[in-house]
């Protein structure tokens, strides 16, 4: 697994997930606050990071359901009334005070994959889901150099 003192990789905690590194697609800078890490395509980073939350996580955490909240820039008011729910059920699965349960999970996923343009039938997000026998633990990604990034699971 990687570690925070490897100069190759950089722990991108920027985006919210505690579990991805990027190898490359980054550049280290001394500004007068300090230290600075400038991510190239940065847009193109979190959208490729959220196909793969969405495609290849068991059960959506509370920290993935903010960083897709914010990619979509909704409010967790916004998302609520989508599920049908209120801000403070967002907000409780977001500090993980609860779990989300099945088929709230389902339905963020499938609202995730609408907003980032991609069409998927819920009951073809629903199959995915349920084949997902194991977690991803650490996510790797490396900049392609055409603007575009591909993400290692592991």
């Amino acid at each position: 697994m990687a570690t925070m003192n490897e100069p190759n990789l950089h722990h991108y905690v920027e985006s919210g997930l505690d579990y991805v590194w990027l190898a490359g697609g980054f550049v280290r800078e001394e500004t007068p606050y300090g230290a600075a890490v400038m991510v190239e395509n940065a847009t193109a980073l979190d959208r490729a990071l959220a196909d793969v939350v969405i495609r290849h996580r068991r059960h959506l955490t509370g920290q993935e359901i903010r960083f897709l909240r914010g990619l979509v820039d909704l409010t967790q008011d916004e998302l609520g009334k989508l599920l049908g729910k209120d801000a403070q059920s967002v907000a409780r699965w977001e500090r993980s005070k609860t779990r989300i349960p099945p088929t709230e999970d389902r339905a963020l996923r499938q609202i995730f994959l609408e907003y980032l343009g991609i069409q998927q039938r819920f009951t073809d997000t629903t199959r995915q889901v349920a084949a997902i026998d194991k977690d991803v633990d650490v996510l790797t990604a490396r900049e392609s150099g055409n603007g575009s990034w591909s993400i290692a699971l592991s």
